[in-house]
């Protein structure tokens, strides 16, 4: 699939679960909140939500990706940071976990005018949790209350251009042989509980002019590197300028934080930017294993790619 070849992409860390106001800049590239130059703290909180803005010479597009854990978090941050639910041309889900899509209904709510959402039909598919402690959930994304809240819904099963400047991947095409789903997840089907293969989650895949792909994930729940090679597959384009996203590594145990970084250095994306579900084991060993080119993602941080 042809992409336009844009003149920059910025992925905004709106919400995320890490703040930390000591780690670095790399101007241009990784810009860090000055937090004592907002207008209110900035809050880290369990879950996600990216202010994504696609340049294309003097066009620009606004991209809300997924909506964090609660409104709380999400509309602190977006107020910090001066921005509004106006502000954006598009919104897509990456999944249907709540920590990812418990602010929507808010951000339709407060909006002045519709809103194109994106979003792949199993998402709407109850979903939950087995954990040491027990079950959690089931969680539900109810269709009908998002479209008549506003919604203008947009549901994929495959790849499709979002306002006419990227490509969401649709379902992911597993290729590597140790990023399988983990047990724990569970999705409800037909009345029957099965293991969740994640056939809902995508990611975002953009084209920068001379720097390659920008590939922004969630919780990569497919395998970060399955991503990465599938974006490439349906772009034709093997340079990778930036990987950010949350990753799920920890959960995954030390076998695959270890084939994940060696996969993500045959790719050697230019930069990576992770954090959200990434695990502090896995955090800490990308960042010893790509000292040049890792870098924590923390909220209020800017990723720069052209």
């Amino acid at each position: 699939m042809n992409l336009p070849e844009l003149t920059q992409v910025t992925v905004e860390i709106i919400v995320d679960n890490f703040i930390d106001v000591f780690e670095v800049s790399r101007p241009g590239k990784v810009e860090r909140a000055t937090v004592g130059r907002l207008k209110m703290p900035l809050l880290a909180a369990h879950g996600l939500a990216y202010a994504i803005t696609l340049t294309n010479g003097d066009q620009t597009t606004r991209l809300l990706m997924d909506t964090a854990n609660t409104p709380a978090a999400l509309f602190h941050n977006l107020g910090a940071l001066e921005k509004s639910p106006d502000d954006f041309d598009a919104l897509f889900l990456s999944h249907g976990h709540p920590d990812h899509y418990a602010g929507l209904g808010e951000v339709l709510a407060r909006r002045s005018r519709p809103l194109p959402v994106y979003v792949h039909p199993d998402s709407f598919l109850p979903k939950l949790l087995i954990t040491p402690q027990g079950r959690v959930g089931p969680w539900t994304l109810e269709k009908d209350s998002l479209t008549a809240a506003g919604a203008q819904l947009r549901e994929n099963t495959g790849p499709t251009l979002i306002a006419g400047q990227a490509l969401l991947t649709g379902a992911i095409e597993a290729v590597t042989d140790y990023e399988t789903p983990l047990p724990g997840p569970k999705r409800i089907v037909a009345g029957l509980e099965e293991r969740d293969p994640f056939t809902d989650e995508q990611a975002l895949v953009a084209k920068v002019a001379g720097q390659g792909l920008v590939v922004v994930s969630a919780c990569s729940h497919p395998g970060i590197v399955n991503i990465v090679k599938y974006a490439q597959k349906l772009t034709g384009v093997n340079q990778i300028a930036a990987v950010v996203g949350g990753f799920h590594l920890t959960a995954g145990g030390p076998t695959l934080i270890a084939n994940t970084i060696e996969g993500l250095r045959q790719i050697n994306p230019g930069l990576i930017v992770a954090g959200h579900c990434t695990g502090f084991k896995a955090l800490t060993q990308l960042a010893a294993a790509f000292p040049d080119t890792f870098m924590v993602s923390c909220v209020g941080t800017k990723v720069i790619v052209g």
